[in-house]
């Protein structure tokens, strides 16, 4: 069964495309909107299971939606702000509203989950919630400290039964939504903990990975070409992405980045020190770029640090 229809998030105030919903229930994707169960900040629900290849979109925002994949199976590249991260299965991206990305491509064998989250207007709640509960849970989601993170079992299986609970029971039944508002809830839980889990404990530390991390961490300002670190463990990048997780708890660019935005807020603090040349000295592809980056680790924007302003 295949049924499409068209929604929109809403206008896009950044002049970047808003990228429109198509909602279809077919065999390669499923796009479906839980609203009408009673859910109002999921208007969409995701699965895409491509046995072809298909062109990457361009660069895109959900104006009022946080976007959260999945990636479930393929090797995947998503673009954003200057930043190329590798998407690789079991790993999580997020997108916030404003924050205009693209995926690279879409391969032939791709599969992965998502879910835009809808951003409540002032003064009203989600998912029923009490305003202290639903405030906590959407700064969680409007805060997240990385935009890559490894997903958790829990965020694998809460998806799982997200879709599981929309194909059971009589649409619109007063039972079915309520399953549906206590599934949506668990993933939405699930996804917020997860990057604060501890890495999996699977394996033990590689001490080439571990060179390359205190290379970094004496470095911050130099560049690591995943494939290049990865071959300087002999390792794959799919099992160095891993070894690097077990040591660091955070995927290598994610941590560089850290690492980057830290440092940089130690230079600001110099007088004199200039946002545009520190930006620049950390590898930041503009200074728009790296303000952006900056307060989401930092909660403040560089200019507050730097006594140059």
């Amino acid at each position: 069964m295949r049924n499409v229809r068209r929604c929109g998030c809403g206008p896009s105030d950044s002049g970047v495309r808003a990228d429109p919903i198509l909602y279809e229930d077919g065999r390669e994707r499923r796009t479906l909107d839980l609203r009408p169960d009673g859910v109002e900040c999921i208007p969409l629900l995701g699965l895409s299971n491509f046995q072809s290849m298909r062109m990457g979109p361009e660069d895109h925002v959900h104006p009022g939606c946080v976007e959260i994949s999945l990636c479930l199976r393929g090797n995947l590249m998503f673009e954003s702000l200057g930043v190329a991260y590798p998407f690789l299965p079991g790993t999580v991206f997020v997108s916030q509203p404003d924050e205009p990305h693209r995926m690279r491509h879409n391969p032939k064998g791709l599969m992965l989950n998502r879910i835009l989250f809808s951003i409540p207007r002032e003064g009203e709640t989600v998912l029923g919630l009490s305003p202290e509960e639903s405030g906590w849970l959407v700064s969680q989601l409007t805060h997240f400290p990385v935009r890559l993170f490894p997903a958790t079992e829990r965020v694998k299986s809460a998806f799982a039964r997200l879709f599981e609970v929309y194909d059971m029971g009589e649409r619109r039944s007063t039972s079915r939504c309520l399953k549906m508002k206590a599934a949506t809830l668990d993933l939405l839980i699930a996804i917020v903990e997860a990057p604060h889990s501890p890495a999996s404990p699977k394996g033990k530390h590689n001490p080439k990975v571990n060179v390359v991390v205190e290379k970094m961490r004496r470095h911050p300002e130099a560049n690591y070409p995943l494939e290049v670190i990865a071959r300087s463990a002999a390792l794959s990048v799919v099992a160095f992405n891993d070894a690097f997780k077990r040591a660091t708890g955070l995927p290598p660019h994610a941590f560089l980045l850290d690492l980057r935005v830290k440092a940089a807020a130690r230079d600001l603090e110099n007088p004199g020190v200039l946002v545009a040349d520190v930006a620049k000295r950390y590898g930041f592809s503009s200074s728009q770029h790296f303000a952006t980056a900056f307060k989401r680790i930092t909660g403040v924007s560089p200019r507050r640090r730097s006594p140059a302003g």
